[in-house]
């Protein structure tokens, strides 16, 4: 199955708009780093452990946490090659800070 470009623009929207704003700077540099982490070592379950525990840690309230937990549910679990784009989906959409 291979992930639309349109999906992968909305994760990374998402995640921007869920996380990108959550917490401190040290704290977002250690999620990416974590989510990195996961990437390299090609652990999906990982990435979605660390993904899904940080969404429910911070963004309780924010509407569109919701929506990227399905959206991230219709992509996982995917290839090597579909889950490394929609990894740094996630985390370009951190980086990000919401703004895009």
């Amino acid at each position: 199955m291979s992930v639309q470009r349109e999906k992968l623009w909305k994760i990374k929207k998402l995640s921007g708009e869920v996380l990108g704003k959550a917490g401190s700077n040290n704290y977002q540099q250690k999620l990416v780093f974590d989510l990195l982490n996961a990437v390299k070592a090609n652990d999906q379950n990982e990435f979605l452990w660390i993904l899904l525990r940080a969404i429910n840690a911070h963004s309780k309230d924010n509407p569109n946490a919701k929506k990227l937990a399905s959206a991230l549910m219709e992509v996982f679990p995917s290839s090597e090659a579909e889950f490394e784009k929609v990894a740094y989906s996630v985390i370009l959409g951190i980086m990000a800070g919401g703004g895009g």
